[in-house]
């Protein structure tokens, strides 16, 4: 990759309307020699290595992304795009609050399917946001990933990378995980209106928490519910299983009491239904 970036993951707890700005190429209709046009990629012709390919398994139009791990001679290979002609991004003019997509993933072995998103000013990284997801989703499904900003600046580079990360490190990836990705769009505000049941945000509560974290479900959730934590280096420091009526009606409850003081992120995966989002803890 021509650009590296440093990356922090990040998620919403908000459903608001939302005002999008135009992504070169954003929907991948356009190709050339096997790469979407205004995106590196991790394919080289050359050496035979293919892991990201043309699908017509699209979210809309004809064409999206698709991106396989591979076994390239013994190694197991993750499919990476990033935006811009080498990787070098594209210009923007507006503080823009998020990125939004649509996916879908498989995941073999814990793999996660992630975005990172970098945003600068002349030279000067400004805004960060990142998301690292390791369930699989077997439909086209809405994802938002919320920018941080540490300026005032207004952005004039954007650069966007989409790739399939292993469960510890980030290469360790698995033979099998594959994505699909189709309809990038960049949002003046947090989030959109109607969004789907299978994308909920939970707003928790109190936040920062030295004990308990309660997180308020917009619907109730029937079976088997799972919990995932995960810290601000992309580790999962925390994972619970259990049936939805133990937790509460509409509300999901955990101890924090375990975890050092910082930033985190939880994922809640229910029957048809996913909840996402942020917390402190403090002591």
């Amino acid at each position: 990759m021509k650009k590296s970036l440093t990356f922090l993951i990040a998620f919403i707890c908000c459903i608001t309307l939302t005002t999008y700005a135009q992504i070169p190429n954003s929907g991948f209709e356009n190709w050339t020699s096997g790469d979407p046009d205004n995106w590196a990629t991790s394919n080289a012709f050359p050496a035979g290595l293919v892991n990201i390919t043309q699908t017509t398994d699209s979210h809309t139009g004809s064409f999206a992304v698709r991106g396989d791990v591979i076994d390239f001679f013994g190694t197991a290979m993750g499919p990476v795009i990033q935006s811009g002609p080498g990787a070098t991004g594209f210009a923007i003019s507006e503080q823009y609050h998020s990125l939004e997509l649509y996916y879908k993933f498989t995941s073999i072995g814990g793999d996660k399917f992630s975005v990172n998103v970098g945003l600068e000013k002349a030279g000067n990284a400004i805004a960060q946001g990142a998301v690292a997801l390791p369930s699989t989703v077997n439909t086209y499904t809405h994802l938002t990933v919320p920018l941080n900003y540490m300026t005032s600046d207004v952005p004039d580079l954007a650069i966007i990378q989409i790739l399939i990360t292993g469960p510890v490190t980030g290469s360790d990836v698995h033979v099998g995980s594959v994505m699909f990705v189709d309809d990038l769009l960049f949002s003046l505000s947090a989030g959109i209106e109607n969004i789907s049941g299978s994308d909920l945000m939970g707003k928790c509560y109190p936040n920062p928490s030295s004990d308990v974290l309660y997180i308020p479900l917009f619907e109730n959730v029937s079976g088997e519910v799972t919990l995932t934590v995960i810290d601000t280096y992309g580790k999962e420091v925390k994972k619970m299983a259990g049936q939805s009526q133990q937790f509460g009606t509409n509300i999901f409850q955990f101890s924090v009491e375990d975890l050092s003081s910082g930033l985190y992120f939880y994922s809640i995966n229910g029957q048809n239904r996913h909840y996402q989002g942020k917390f402190t803890v403090c002591r």
